[in-house]
């Protein structure tokens, strides 16, 4: 997992807050649903019914908002932007 202090490049300075949301979701299910495979497998047996798993989807849900909701500095945000910018270029030379 990546540091809080890492700078993402879909952080709120350069993508709207519904692609935010999609993200946020997407990653939501993909990291519960790994971790809950693995508590309920053969080693630990947790049965998925189990309320442990409703609070770590809300403690999950709220760190991943915060993650992304969390507004950058002014230098953040142009750093961003510029890493941004720099993945377009690649992305479109590699396409030529």
């Amino acid at each position: 997992m990546l540091s809080p202090s890492y700078i993402r490049v879909n952080q709120s300075a350069i993508r709207p807050k519904c692609q935010q949301e999609t993200e946020i979701k997407n990653q939501h299910k993909d990291i519960y649903s790994k971790v809950e495979n693995h508590l309920t497998g053969y080693l630990h047996r947790i049965p998925r019914n189990n309320a442990i798993f409703k609070q770590y989807s809300d403690h999950l849900l709220d760190y991943l908002n915060q993650s992304y909701f969390t507004l950058l500095s002014y230098k953040d945000q142009l750093i961003s932007l510029e890493r941004a910018e720099l993945l377009n270029q690649f992305d479109e030379q590699l396409k030529r």
